[in-house]
């Protein structure tokens, strides 16, 4: 996929691009503000002219009403009257000149009392209760009374030669008034009625009266009357009639309990609007002018570099193509006057091209240096793993074309860590080298010898007649090594354990190959080293077995299935309960009860057997609480230790946590291991027995004369109990030898203080003669079989009684 490439130039431009749109858009949203600003002003200021006229005409109208009503009662002498009706005789006479002066469109006149001495219609309600509140406050009282039409309302108090009072009321047309404000305000003006009541729009005006009836009609109720008159009433109404801009303000004029009547105040916005409208034109005009004289003068000034930059990076890539001569022939163009940075880059890249070429080089020989290294091994100059695998499967293509078979052998000198240890890594590489030297003098021409990792070395034999062949080869690389190697003053006496896989079969995996010659070396290494194995099938699947064993005891441990059984130990002449040994079972859901020989040397070699080792110890204090409960208070529980387990550097700690989780004491605990664990490393297995020792546990050696059987590292150990193993008992009797042994055994152990118990005794005659010969204990099934821990209570129960055995009933 072709990667997308933008220029600089056009980078740059869209910069300013972006710069600029980013700044008319701030000078628009501040000249909108700037106009809505402006606009609220001149609104406001509208607003304030138009309550200040509406005021003023009021105060105009009000007072010359006021004025002539307070003459008329002078002229007419009502202070030498006793009496109101000369008053009402002389309003009437004048009535038609306050019509025609000041658009008085009635007149009444009442006395203290209520009487009506004049009027010249109906009497309304408004009227009547401004009337009221003039007697009682004997002061004018003005109002704008908005009914079908609008009025000013005048209240005048008035008093007789005698002091009684009475009230004229006029009301008066605002019709030359609006038309005063209009014309003062150079705007039409409307008075408009609306319900009182929630929720009311522009649209529900009742027009009363108006200056120009049509202009008001198309403001209210057109699009804009969707407005509702709460928010208009503060804002303003704007509103477009043709090309002419109107604001429509509402002064409130009167209000009642049906409805409230607006004054609007209608404004020609006209040239306000286009004035502006003007403006932003200009600025649009401005910002695209100079918009395009910027992108011109980035056009220009940046071009030249452009140009040059297109043209570093279209050669650039030769270096990665590693045609380095042929980015050397291009031409990269310069300034004329000055240099800059484009100039030290493409000098830059020109230098860089003489140093990736010259690393190239390097790279090259390198690589061809690795390459011989991970082919070949560079102590013994044979091929390497790498190289095996290579040319074994090569070697098993070639079964199908050419026919014949194919041998893997492969090979790996006995005890050659010993030389190591013993005389150092510079000494054994020196082994190594004459070791690798001996195989290859045994091989053909055409075979292959590869070293396969340290002391192991893989043989590929192609092209054999007969499985005989890769045995006589075999034979001839065992011979080579009959003789010592000696390195100057040092001779060492090395022999090879070899594992030989044979096929025929073209389909078969080079791993595959490897694998079984490898199983094979490790079976002739079981029977002693310095010996050559064929693979068969039988071996194969002996290992598969194995393998899939110990799956199986990976599951048995996760669900629990494994159990433990315990044999009692008795007083050989008391038949007093010394203990039990504990003993692990495996009950297999399918295969049921499968024997210990069958899945602990699975274990002793696996990483399952140090989680087990420890859950049996922790079974075996469980256990013993529970006999404890049963009243055997002085039971010793004998437990084996793995060899893993017994050098395990966290079993001291473990121990001591169980001693404290379970309150009690470690000389309730006999620690069972075997001759061979022991004598791996006596110098540690002192060291591991003497610290449990301090924990108060005692040691067993359990399989005594089956190992080394030899009394002399007894002495230097903490030893308290030797067990005699079952296979000397079981033909004390009947084999002079095992009689012999037994009982010099017996002897030894005694003569160092040490107790002895014997193992697998199933008769009375056997039991005799150990009893003769002062054995301390005794187990087997001549007493019981090892006993389930689910069984153990009941077992109890039934067999001891105050510690002792109970005596078989026949």
């Amino acid at each position: 996929m072709k990667k997308r490439f933008i220029s600089v130039p056009t980078k740059l431009l869209i910069l300013i691009i972006g710069i600029l749109l980013l700044a008319s858009s701030g000078f628009a949203y501040l000249s909108l503000l700037r106009l809505q600003q402006e606009f609220k002003q001149f609104q406001v200021t509208a607003l304030q002219h138009g309550q200040v006229q509406f005021d003023l005409q009021s105060n105009v109208l009000q007072r010359q009403l006021r004025i002539w009503l307070e003459s008329f009662s002078g002229i007419a002498r009502l202070e030498q009257q006793d009496d109101f009706q000369s008053l009402a005789e002389n309003l009437d006479r004048q009535y038609e000149i306050l019509q025609l002066q000041l658009n008085v469109e009635n007149a009444w006149l009442v006395t203290e009392s209520g009487e009506q001495l004049y009027g010249t219609g109906v009497l309304p309600p408004d009227v009547q209760d401004k009337i009221s509140a003039t007697l009682k406050l004997q002061h004018p009282q003005n109002e704008v009374l908005c009914g079908q039409v609008c009025l000013q309302l005048i209240t005048v108090p008035v008093f007789n030669e005698k002091g009684e009072l009475a009230v004229i009321a006029v009301t008066a047309s605002l019709v030359d008034m609006l038309f005063a404000i209009g014309q003062s305000l150079e705007n039409e003006v409307s008075v408009v009625s609306y319900p009182r009541q929630s929720g009311v729009l522009v649209n529900q005006a009742g027009v009363l009266s108006s200056s120009d009836k049509q202009l008001t009609n198309v403001l209210l109720y057109g699009e804009q009357g969707k407005h509702l008159v709460a928010g208009v009433s503060n804002s303003g109404l704007q509103g477009e009639v043709g090309q002419q801009s109107y604001l429509v303000n509402f002064l409130p004029l009167s209000e009642n309990e049906q409805q409230k009547v607006f004054l609007i105040l209608i404004h020609d916005m006209t040239s306000f609007t286009q004035k502006h409208g003007e403006d932003r034109r200009q600025f649009l005009w401005s910002v695209v002018i100079t918009f395009f004289i910027l992108a011109m003068l980035v056009f220009y000034i940046t071009g030249p570099f452009s140009q040059r930059l297109l043209a570093l990076s279209d050669a650039l890539p030769l270096l990665a193509r590693k045609h380095f001569s042929e980015f050397r022939q291009v031409e990269f163009r310069r300034m004329r006057l000055f240099s800059d940075e484009l100039d030290v880059l493409s000098d830059a890249a020109l230098e860089l091209s003489f140093e990736l070429e010259q690393l190239d080089q390097d790279i090259e020989q390198k690589a061809r240096e690795l390459e011989n290294i991970a082919m070949y091994d560079l102590l013994t100059g044979f091929p390497s793993r790498n190289m095996l695998n290579h040319q074994l499967n090569k070697a098993v293509a070639m079964i199908e074309s050419h026919g014949g078979g194919l041998a893997v052998l492969f090979l790996d000198l006995d005890n050659f860590k010993k030389v190591n240890v013993s005389y150092g890594h510079d000494e054994g590489d020196r082994l190594l080298v004459e070791a690798a030297h001996r195989i290859r003098s045994a091989l053909r021409k055409e075979d292959l010898a590869c070293r396969f990792g340290g002391d192991e070395f893989v043989l590929v034999l192609g092209q054999l007649n007969s499985e005989q062949q890769a045995v006589d080869t075999a034979v001839q690389v065992l011979q080579q090594f009959k003789q010592p190697i000696c390195l100057d003053t040092s001779i060492f006496y090395i022999s090879t354990s070899i594992g030989i896989a044979y096929t025929e079969d073209p389909g078969i995996r080079a791993e595959q190959l490897i694998s079984f010659a490898d199983i094979a070396m490790y079976e002739a290494k079981k029977d002693g080293g310095g010996r050559y194995h064929m693979h068969h099938m039988e071996m194969y699947q002996r290992i598969a077995r194995h393998v899939f064993l110990e799956g199986e005891v990976r599951q048995a441990l996760a669900k629990q299935q494994f159990s433990l059984s315990l044999q009692p130990q008795l007083e050989t002449k008391s038949r007093k309960l010394y203990g039990f040994e504990v003993l692990l079972r495996w009950h297999h859901p399918k295969r049921g009860l499968i024997p210990p020989d069958d899945f602990i040397p699975i274990l002793e070699n696996s990483a399952y057997m140090l989680e087990l080792s420890y859950w049996v110890l922790r079974r075996s204090f469980e256990l013993l609480l529970q006999i404890q409960k049963l009243g055997l208070t002085q039971v010793r529980m004998a437990v084996n230790l793995s060899a893993g387990q017994f050098v395990d550097p966290k079993l001291p700690d473990y121990l001591k946590a169980l001693l404290a989780e379970f309150a009690v004491p470690a000389s309730y605990f006999e620690l069972e291991l075997t001759e061979q664990t022991l004598v791996k490393d006596i110098n540690i297995a002192i060291e591991v027995m003497s610290a449990l020792r301090e924990l108060g546990f005692s040691f067993a050696i359990d399989d005594f004369g089956t190992g080394y059987s030899s009394l002399a590292y007894l002495k230097k150990m903490p030893v308290d109990v030797i067990k005699i193993d079952k296979s000397f008992v079981f033909g004390m009797l009947e084999n002079n030898a095992d009689y012999q042994i037994i009982i010099s055994t017996i002897a030894m152990v005694k003569n160092l203080g040490l107790q002895v118990v014997a193992e697998g005794v199933e008769t009375g005659a056997q039991l005799q003669s150990l009893t003769q010969h002062d054995c301390d204990f005794i187990q087997g099934y001549y007493f019981s079989r090892p006993v389930p821990e689910v069984e153990l209570e009941d077992f109890i129960r039934a067999k001891i009684k105050d510690g002792y055995w109970l005596p078989n009933k026949h």
